[in-house]
């Protein structure tokens, strides 16, 4: 048997043996898991689909707490974005200084003198959390920690983290002076706020992130070293592709996880599930609640197309005048990830156009509400075409439509798009 064979039959029987652990567990709860999900284990968790964007369940998911070494996710974007720019590449030599020796938690086994490509740090660091290694990706691409960790802020300001602080790369307790006082600090985040990083990172560089993060194993070329991944979910769950682990005494266990879902067996294309639990109280909680996220949203909610790249939605008058009418449609698809025995409330809400500034702006929004009148996604809908390429007739009616709007100030009240000049 190679040794692709060896890792297959072993996470066969490992997934086996979980299921089987994770049925026995949740037994005395299979009433209401029948009806929803729910995390008992995690201090603050999130979890969303990258295609409709849908928050499926949450719980304090905007409860500021230590992040631990989730916040490698952040340093590996930094890093990704150097690589991008070209100011670094994944072939660099990076020598490592004593500052970057880190024997605190998980490591390479790095001293100083080592000669390593930027390439095995990034793998180092997300697939075993190495510390040392995170300490050297910022070192080589921020010149120092220091200002890596303000690359870092820089950051999360832009991707709307409005919750989180970086103190350094691999997301360890940190001591500073603050006021003449030795203070010990942490990195710190919500769980919305690694839902938002997770979400850039999996959209801006997919297939640099996966190859990563889908490994089982971390094989170091460095210092002669074969390590499991930390994530617990990719052995048990074949289509889970990431993310990253963390925990200090502060942050307890945390998990920042994704998996794809394919077309088939009720769903209508492929999605991908982002979830992030913070603070569970151990290995085994943390492993726990994310295995029974993950399969039972997989099992219960879909992806469905409500409506197909340019197709008709529905025909509407234009600033409440019966004779200006227009057809609305939705150029990209409109999809929205529900739940096996739900029903989805679809509205439209149309907004005021000013010919102008921009004659093809949206016309309004297609609004999904779950039952309770959450909304859960929002679309933008359209002409068929921009303005200038319309047939002669629809043109003709937004035009004059326009000038009556503008003349006798009709604004959009929701109900109906309103067409102005400026």
């Amino acid at each position: 048997m190679n040794q692709n064979r060896i890792i297959i039959f072993r996470k066969m029987v490992i997934a086996s043996v979980m299921s089987l652990a994770l049925s026995c567990q949740f037994a005395m709860a299979s009433y209401a898991e029948a009806t929803r999900y729910n995390d008992s284990f995690s201090r603050s968790a999130i979890i969303s689909d990258i295609d409709t964007g849908r928050i499926i369940y949450e719980k304090n998911a905007d409860n500021v707490q230590s992040m631990a070494s989730i916040s490698k996710v952040m340093t590996l974007l930094i890093a990704f974005d150097a690589i991008d720019s070209k100011k670094a590449s994944e072939d660099d030599i990076v020598t490592i200084v004593q500052s970057d020796v880190n024997r605190y938690g998980t490591h390479m086994e790095l001293v100083a003198g080592d000669k390593v490509t930027l390439r095995e740090l990034m793998e180092g660091m997300m697939l075993i959390s190495a510390n040392d290694a995170a300490l050297a990706i910022a070192r080589h691409i921020g010149g120092s920690y220091e200002n890596f960790a303000k690359l870092m802020n820089k950051k999360a300001v832009e991707l709307g983290m409005t919750n989180t602080k970086f103190y350094n790369p691999n997301g360890l307790p940190e001591q500073i002076n603050y006021d003449g006082s030795i203070m010990s600090v942490e990195n710190k985040t919500t769980a919305r706020d690694v839902l938002k990083l997770s979400f850039w990172i999996y959209k801006k560089y997919p297939n640099k992130l996966i190859k990563i993060t889908n490994k089982s194993y971390f094989t170091g070329v460095a210092k002669k070293i074969s390590k499991e991944n930390t994530n617990p979910l990719i052995p048990l769950i074949s289509n889970v592709d990431g993310l990253k682990t963390g925990f200090t005494d502060s942050a307890g266990y945390c998990l920042a996880y994704s998996m794809t879902t394919d077309k088939g067996n009720g769903n209508d294309s492929k999605n991908r599930l982002v979830g992030v639990s913070l603070g569970a109280p151990s290995k085994d909680a943390r492993k726990s609640t994310t295995f029974n996220a993950l399969t039972y949203i997989a099992k219960h909610y879909k992806t469905k197309i409500l409506y197909s790249e340019n197709s008709k939605i529905s025909n509407t008058n234009l600033g409440g005048v019966s004779i200006f009418d227009i057809d609305v449609f939705s150029r990209n698809e409109i999809k929205v990830m529900k739940k096996d025995t739900e029903k989805i409330k679809q509205s439209i809400r149309y907004n005021t156009v000013k010919l102008m500034d921009n004659n093809d702006s949206p016309i309004g929004k297609m609004v999904l509400k779950d039952k309770y009148d959450n909304v859960i996604s929002e679309r933008n809908i359209y002409t068929e075409k921009p303005l200038e390429k319309l047939p002669y007739f629809d043109k003709l009616k937004i035009s004059f439509s326009a000038v009556y709007s503008t003349l006798f100030g009709i604004n959009s009240n929701g109900e109906y798009p309103v067409f102005k000049l400026f």
